[in-house]
């Protein structure tokens, strides 16, 4: 026998269809705003590559905001896809020529590359267009000491602190280049500085030990190099061995 549907029936029944293609629709809609947000929440979560095709998605929308490929290209640099996050940062740069955190990004990869001198003009462009820039000042100071201009990085870092006072890494930097010119003092306090913001910085205890060790303070020298080894710089066991047992 013919089953036969009632009008209410017919009529719940395109209601439905109307409603999942509504909502479907919704779904399959969705603005260069929406994935923009959903990108920099996926980012948040650590969810590079997520984050990576929400601003893919956002780009095709919007191909001329060079917000969307500053944000992808710092996804990217997180996923040490330094190729890809230099092409977008250089999109976001001529499409934006005053986007200050692109030209960092851009010269941390230059730095990595052992383009110093490259790098140093991009975080000159960073500096210029934001002079309060404490990361652009300390990573230009690190690329001027590997080119031996150890005054301009001295400036550099001493800039960084002024600008951010509980920069940790500046601190660090600084006293690794007053140790370098055998300014010990100030590059004590620099080590001692540096530990007191972050207690995690195997480095500073790795350098400060050295420093303790020139010195003759064996048993303090050999305290920081044990917390540099515990904090995972390997290379601190063989100066254990060494000059501590």
């Amino acid at each position: 026998m013919m089953r036969l549907h009632s009008p209410l029936t017919q009529l719940r029944s395109l209601t439905l269809y109307l409603l999942v293609a509504l909502l479907w629709g919704a779904g399959a809609c969705k603005t260069a705003k929406t994935h923009y947000r959903e990108g920099l929440e996926r980012a948040s979560k650590n969810d590079y590559t997520g984050a990576v095709r929400e601003y893919d998605a956002a780009i095709a929308k919007r191909p001329n905001d060079g917000t969307l490929y500053r944000l992808r290209g710092v996804a990217k640099y997180e996923m040490d896809d330094f190729d890809g996050a230099f092409t977008d940062f250089t999109q976001a740069i001529g499409l934006d020529s005053s986007d200050a955190e692109s030209y960092k990004f851009r010269g941390d990869i230059k730095q990595n590359r052992q383009q110093y001198q490259a790098s140093i003009a991009d975080y000159n462009q960073a500096i210029r267009f934001q002079p309060s820039y404490a990361k652009a000042f300390n990573n230009r100071g690190l690329n001027k000491m590997r080119l031996k201009d150890m005054k301009g990085a001295a400036q550099d870092f001493s800039q960084a602190i002024a600008l951010q006072n509980d920069y940790a890494l500046a601190y660090l930097n600084r006293a690794n280049l007053r140790m370098r010119e055998r300014q010990y003092r100030p590059a004590m306090e620099d080590y001692d500085k540096a530990i007191s913001l972050d207690t995690t910085l195997a480095a500073a205890y790795y350098n400060r030990g050295v420093l303790f060790h020139n010195q003759k303070k064996r048993k303090s020298a050999c305290a920081d190099w044990q917390k540099a080894l515990e904090l995972g710089t390997a290379q601190a066991n063989a100066l254990i061995k060494r000059y501590c047992r």
